[in-house]
């Protein structure tokens, strides 16, 4: 498997399907083009144009890591990003921290996730909507895609957990930072359970899938390539909570939220038909202490 999570397998395995499903037309695009065509067609059967397409429309699928888009919005308040400064997200999937980043300081963001259909999407979206500072990139987090010292800060939600080389990937970060730049962390980590994981989960379908650390080694392996912690927050007790809540409008057990009610867009476009499963899965597996959740920035303070 590639370097990021294992759900982008799942989410080609996903297109696939449903692009053997769907109208000739559909199935004549491009595999890397099929997931924006569901995202078009999702839209178009509810009776809504591109031209109409907006961030709550959008807000079901492109912030899929625990805590949504809140839980971007904290972590960036609490790093206190400057404006017009310029950074780099790794597994940036549709894009959707990008543009909040975008939007909230004027930053210009290079947007990298290995998987083309999210890239493809991503570059679509932002057209759509008009984003000019946005570069997404298809590319494994490990190999260097901006000049060195170039920026004032790298984000990761849930995607640093699962590379595998993690030294290498955090070479390749530090080196893209500027001396005293910030790594701005929301990860998953594996907890002081050391039963299996109850899978499938987002990041990973097989246990060999899974590369959760624990936080204590990556932070060891942060001050390694030159980092110093500014700020660690555990914030497991708050992501079960959130994920227990979705979880029970995922099943039906509860109402949709107001965001979930105007919108057609669902996290099954991107993970196909197991989603609820795997969102029970995490749940089952934050209560039994099996992973924790983490919230942390990092200074890179190179000699």
């Amino acid at each position: 498997m590639s370097s990021v999570a294992e759900h982008y397998y799942q989410t080609n395995q996903t297109t696939k399907q449903s692009a053997e499903s769907s109208s000739q037309a559909t199935e004549a695009v491009a595999p890397h083009q099929q997931l924006w065509q569901s995202i078009v067609s999702a839209l178009q059967n509810a009776d809504i144009q591109l031209t109409d397409l907006n961030t709550d429309l959008l807000a079901p699928i492109d912030q899929l890591h625990i805590g949504g888009r809140q839980a971007t919005i904290k972590l960036l308040n609490d790093a206190g990003i400057q404006s017009q400064s310029c950074g780099i997200e790794i597994g940036s999937g549709l894009g959707g921290t990008a543009r909040l980043i975008a939007d909230q300081f004027d930053a210009e963001i290079t947007a990298i996730d290995i998987t083309q259909a999210f890239t493809f999407a991503c570059d679509a979206i932002n057209q759509q909507l008009g984003y000019q500072r946005i570069t997404s990139i298809c590319a494994d987090a490990c190999v260097p895609q901006v000049p060195a010292k170039s920026q004032d800060f790298v984000i990761s939600q849930h995607t640093l957990m699962n590379i595998p080389d993690k030294q290498l990937a955090l070479k390749t970060l530090a080196d893209s930072l500027k001396d005293g730049g910030l790594l701005l962390l929301h990860e998953v980590f594996a907890g002081d359970n050391k039963e299996a994981l109850k899978l499938p989960v987002p990041w990973a379908s097989e246990q060999v899938h899974s590369h959760l650390p624990q936080f204590e080694t990556l932070d060891q392996l942060l001050a390694d390539a030159g980092f110093v912690a500014v700020r660690v927050e555990d914030v497991t007790e708050h992501a079960l909570a959130w994920r227990t809540k979705h979880s029970q409008r995922e099943s039906g057990s509860a109402d949709k939220g107001h965001t979930q009610q105007k919108s057609p867009l669902n996290p099954q476009l991107i993970f196909g038909k197991r989603f609820v499963d795997m969102g029970k899965n995490l749940m089952a597996n934050l209560a039994d202490n099996k992973v924790r959740v983490v919230e942390a920035i990092y200074r890179l303070e190179k000699p």
